[in-house]
C-alpha cells in the first residue's frame, strides 16, 4: 500500500512537472494578459474569464502547476481571484433578481392563492439572508476588487432591495383580486372566509416594507386597501 501510494504520488509529481514545461509559454502569456487586462463592465470580465478558464482547464491541477518556480513571481493570483469573485457575485445577484419576477421564466405559478402566497414568502425568505450577507460584506469586497482594479456595479444589489417591493405588490394584488371575486359571490362574509390569508399577506408586505425601507405609491395604496378590509386595522405601513 505504501509502495502504491509513493508510486502514485511520484506519477502525480511527474505529471505536474510535465505540464509546467508543456504549458509554460501559455501560462506566462496568460499572466501578462491578466495583469494588463482592463475593463469597465462586468460583461467584459466574464468574456475574458471564459477564455482564461478554457485555457487553465487544460491543467491537471491548476494550483499546483502554478506554484512552479518560474510562475510563482509573475502569476497574478490575487487579480484573477478578484475577477472570479466579481463574475460569481454578478451571477449570484442576477439570479436573485430574476428569481423575484413572477412573470419571469423561473417562476412556476401555483394552482391556488394559498400556495402561491407560500411561494412568494419562500422566495423572500431565501432572498433576504443572502442580500443581508452581501450588504454586510460589501465594503470589504469593494476594497478587494478596487485593489485589483476590477469593476463591479453595486447598483445591482440596491436594485434587488428595491425590486423586492414587487413581491409585496404581487402578493397583495393577487389577494385583493381573490377577495373581490369571493365578495361578488358571497358578499360581506368573504372577509371572514379569507381573514387569515389576508392577514398573512399584510404581514408579509410589512416585512418587505421594513426590508426595502418603504413602498412606492401604488404598493402603498394596495397596502392601505388591504389593511382597510381587515377592520379594525392591526398594522400600518410605516409603523
Amino acid at each position: 500500500a505504501v509502495k502504491d501510494e509513493l508510486e502514485s504520488r511520484s506519477s502525480y509529481v511527474r505529471q505536474i512537472n510535465a505540464e509546467r514545461d508543456k504549458f509554460g509559454p501559455m501560462i506566462l502569456d496568460l499572466a501578462r494578459q491578466i495583469s494588463g487586462f482592463r475593463a469597465h463592465r462586468i460583461e467584459h470580465i466574464q468574456a475574458f474569464l471564459a477564455e482564461v478558464e478554457r485555457r487553465l482547464a487544460r491543467l491537471t491541477d491548476e494550483r499546483m502547476v502554478l506554484k512552479g518556480e518560474k510562475f510563482a513571481e509573475v502569476w497574478p493570483e490575487r487579480r484573477l481571484d478578484a475577477m472570479r469573485e466579481a463574475a460569481a457575485l454578478d451571477r449570484e445577484l442576477t439570479a436573485l433578481l430574476q428569481s423575484m419576477d413572477p412573470e419571469g421564466p423561473q417562476w412556476e405559478a401555483k394552482n391556488n392563492v394559498k400556495d402561491e402566497l407560500a411561494q412568494v414568502v419562500e422566495k423572500f425568505d431565501v432572498l433576504r439572508p443572502q442580500v443581508d450577507a452581501r450588504v454586510r460584506a460589501k465594503d470589504e469586497v469593494r476594497r478587494r476588487l478596487a485593489a485589483e482594479k476590477v469593476p463591479f456595479d453595486w447598483a445591482l444589489l440596491d436594485k434587488i432591495v428595491v425590486s423586492s417591493v414587487g413581491l409585496a405588490k404581487y402578493a397583495m394584488s393577487m389577494m385583493l383580486s381573490a377577495y373581490d371575486d369571493l365578495s361578488a359571490q358571497i358578499g360581506p362574509s368573504a372577509v371572514t372566509r379569507m381573514e387569515a390569508i389576508l392577514e398573512r399577506t399584510l404581514r408579509f408586505a410589512f416585512r418587505i416594507h421594513q426590508f426595502a425601507g418603504g413602498f412606492d405609491q401604488h404598493t402603498t395604496e394596495l397596502f392601505s386597501k388591504l389593511n382597510g378590509i381587515l377592520s379594525p386595522p392591526e398594522i400600518a405601513a410605516g409603523q
